[in-house]
């Protein structure tokens, strides 16, 4: 008893240590920035080789890259997770496909920037731009999307789907309107899990799509843009200490959507859960 006492006291100050150093950590990071924020700085363009003026093509580029990661990383990634849950046997290739996706999920960023470099911008031909970018981030995001989305899906009780066929459904009826539905709640959860997963990765666009300094926002998605990160990047490592301001503005800026998608991830959960206790 005094050993399982001493052993629960002991990890929740590890625990609670850590939880705070993370918050402090977090918090005077936005807080040093906060005072920089104003509405000209997240809606004008950079001035003066980024002395001055604001970062609203990083945030237009973040959102053009974002945008292009999740329109290809969620459909394959939800089909796939379809096809391992729903439609394959249990069988060394399934085991397989499971094992390597766990595999991609921890390859460094860089491995998967040089990729998009090779294959999106020098053998697609797209060249720097947005779509080379996002594409590179949808490959980077696509295992979590996959991951996520096949745990949901298996979890969703089997009753289900018997309930379904006994009604006279089909397969693919029972799958997507039966245990997808089902499962939405949590697939959502790993996408917007994904999402922070890669709203803050510079290596991959920095081979792929970034543009350090522009003066308008891209056209076209075969244009190459600015982003958030790779905008901290930039500036703090490229230009002298003049443009500290700004790069307080910008972290604490990507730090708040970060956790505004995470504290989304936690209302979902929380309505998921109050739902299953009803």
């Amino acid at each position: 008893m005094i050993k399982d006492k001493i052993l629960k006291i002991t990890f929740g100050i590890i625990t609670f240590a850590i939880i705070a150093v993370v918050i402090g950590l977090l918090g005077f990071l936005i807080i040093t920035g906060l005072d920089d924020i104003n509405w000209e700085f997240l809606t004008t363009f950079p001035k003066n080789s980024m002395v001055d003026g604001g970062i609203f093509p990083a945030i237009v580029g973040s959102i053009y890259f974002l945008s292009v990661a999740m329109a290809f990383a969620i459909p394959v990634g939800i089909l796939g997770a379809v096809y391992l849950s729903e439609y394959s046997k249990d069988n060394f290739f399934k085991r397989t496909l499971v094992i390597a996706n766990n595999i991609l999920s921890g390859i460094p960023s860089v491995v998967f920037g040089l990729f998009g470099l090779t294959l999106f911008c020098v053998t697609f031909g797209f060249g720097t731009s947005v779509i080379a970018g996002g594409l590179t981030l949808g490959l980077m995001s696509l295992p979590y999307v996959i991951s996520n989305t096949y745990e949901s899906l298996i979890a969703v009780p089997d009753t289900y789907r018997e309930a379904s066929y006994a009604l006279g459904a089909s397969k693919v009826s029972t799958t997507f309107k039966v245990v997808i539905p089902s499962a939405g709640s949590r697939i959502l959860t790993g996408v917007v899990i994904a999402i922070g997963r890669i709203i803050g990765e510079t290596a991959p666009i920095l081979f792929t799509g970034a543009a350090f300094y522009i003066t308008r926002n891209p056209t076209s998605i075969f244009e190459p843009a600015m982003s958030l990160p790779t905008h901290i990047y930039v500036l703090a490592t490229i230009y002298p200490s003049n443009v500290q301001p700004k790069l307080e503005g910008t972290i604490s800026v990507l730090l708040l959507i970060v956790i505004i998608l995470f504290g989304f991830i936690g209302f979902l959960r929380a309505r998921d859960i109050r739902k299953r206790e009803r």
